[in-house]
């Protein structure tokens, strides 16, 4: 599945934090390589593994939950994928599920979100009907399991493509960093199940599904058109999601528009940065923002996007 000049900026905030401040993130992200990862890129290993890492640095700086996401990155010959991820989940009722958002309830957007007319209702939005699930490093950030250094998922990446590590985006070749972004974070739990099957559980959905609306007050627990991310029940539609249904992309990732780390599609050429709309999502669904300074914030939006993308590819 799925962007950097505002990813590049982030990541010196990282460096900086751990001199300036005790706010700063306690958050560990470490990444196994695997041998097909480096044989499969080659002379170009050290890079991407750079990269790999300087892009999960963006998330150890921006969140300060004390806990230790382990990622096996591996890679395929050829470029039968961009990127893409395998997470551990776990099952969760949705009463627990919502008390444990409740009881890490710390930012704004997490007190209007398990509110009086946030989007995390009370009731079960399925009826009971449905089956819920956390990642499994979601389910550390909030305190469902116990932190530990077991392999939380994989992120997988195409070797065969061109890509760019480090610096402005070459044209022809993809922001690595960005992929690597948008792979970390569903491992993270930044993914929607849109009712799917896990395993012998039909009409099953994460947390991102329950701020999927398409109105006020209407959710859309589903993969189709027309729904965005909305922390207040709908009444306010921040970002629209990917048309699954139609494009056959992952239901919870951006739909096209603005370079962005989470959306479902990439072109080359291009800078694709993690958003402040993007760290609100990790925020809600259960992960703990660092208090940045204002000036940071402003920082997060002022990635500029090439636009000169030639080739769009679907992430995984």
């Amino acid at each position: 599945m799925r962007r950097r000049s505002v990813l590049r900026v982030l990541v010196l905030t990282a460096f900086l934090c751990a001199f300036a401040s005790n706010a700063c993130a306690s958050l560990v992200i470490t990444g196994t390589f695997t041998s097909n990862f480096n044989t499969f890129f080659g002379s170009n290993a050290a890079a991407a593994q750079a990269a790999w890492n300087a892009a999960a640095a963006v998330f150890m700086a921006n969140f300060s939950d004390n806990i230790h996401i382990n990622i096996t990155v591996d890679a395929v010959s050829g470029t039968s994928i961009l990127g893409q991820s395998t997470t551990s989940l776990i099952g969760v009722s949705y009463a627990n599920m919502r008390t444990l958002l409740v009881t890490d309830s710390k930012s704004g957007d997490d007190a209007i979100a398990v509110g009086a007319g946030g989007s995390i209702t009370s009731a079960d939005p399925t009826g009971g009907a449905g089956n819920w699930w956390f990642a499994r490093g979601q389910a550390k950030a909030l305190g469902f399991i116990l932190d530990d250094l077991t392999n939380d998922g994989t992120t997988t990446f195409g070797a065969g493509f061109s890509y760019t590590f480090s610096g402005a985006i070459a044209p022809g070749t993809f922001d690595f960093q960005g992929v690597v972004a948008h792979e970390i974070t569903e491992v993270m739990g930044r993914l929607g199940i849109c009712g799917g099957t896990i395993g012998p559980f039909s009409n099953s959905y994460s947390v991102l599904d329950d701020f999927s609306y398409s109105g006020a007050g209407t959710k859309g627990l589903g993969n189709g058109a027309g729904n965005s991310f909305s922390v207040n029940g709908g009444t306010t539609l921040v970002k629209g999601f990917n048309n699954a249904a139609s494009n056959g992309g992952d239901c919870r990732d951006w739909a096209s528009g603005a370079n962005d780390a989470f959306n479902a599609f990439s072109s080359s050429g291009v800078s694709n940065p993690i958003s402040a709309t993007d760290l609100r999502v990790m925020d809600v669904i259960g992960y703990d923002l660092a208090t940045p300074e204002p000036a940071t914030m402003a920082l997060i939006g002022m990635g500029l996007c090439l636009l000169a993308g030639i080739k769009k590819v679907r992430r995984k």
